[in-house]
């Protein structure tokens, strides 16, 4: 019987190897961390139109007015939009909730890699819907911001009077997003 022999990795062997996947990984890093921006974008965005239609839905099949704000205090609007919302209803359309009125939802916050503002007709700091499903006059939209400030990966979604939503995807010649009137996006 002939005696099998071991082979294994000689040193030089394994720094090589070592050094080609470092260099493949350092050349993903890059790729990735603008991967993971555009998905948090996204992934804030699309917290927002779940919070616009489930508002908007509530209003139709309660036949009331619904309120969608970022609470500053339990009864009262103007808090920062990525800190969670409420949706509530609304009877006498003040954005308070008073009287008769009762919350319908808390939507817990998802965004805690950037900012997200509210810029609306009358400068109101929430959105109301009707119960025919539009916006009580307050067309708008919101704006979510990186933390980093980075314009590139901003987003924009606009709300219409009618109370449909829709992201805007336009972008200058250098890839940052602009509005609808070809302005860069202000975080």
């Amino acid at each position: 019987m002939g005696g099998s022999k071991l082979r294994g990795v000689t040193l030089i062997e394994l720094v090589v190897v070592l050094a080609v996947v470092s260099v493949l990984f350092g050349s993903m890093a890059p790729s990735f961390s603008k991967l993971l921006a555009r998905n948090r974008a996204t992934t804030s965005i699309n917290w927002i139109i779940t919070a616009v239609n489930f508002t908007r839905h509530a209003a139709v099949i309660n036949r009331n007015t619904m309120t969608l704000c970022a609470p500053k205090t339990e009864t009262k609007c103007g808090g920062k939009w990525h800190e969670g919302l409420i949706v509530f209803s609304d009877r006498n359309k003040n954005a308070r909730i008073d009287g008769k009125d009762e919350i319908i939802a808390h939507i817990p916050a998802q965004n805690k890699y950037g900012t997200i503002k509210w810029r609306a007709f009358r400068n109101r700091q929430y959105l109301q819907m009707t119960q025919m499903g539009y916006t009580n006059f307050q067309n708008g939209n919101f704006v979510y911001c990186p933390r980093d400030q980075n314009r590139k990966f901003a987003r924009q979604l606009v709300i219409n009077v009618q109370g449909r939503a829709r992201v805007v995807h336009s972008r200058n010649k250098e890839g940052y997003p602009i509005d609808r009137h070809g302005k860069l996006l202000r975080c």
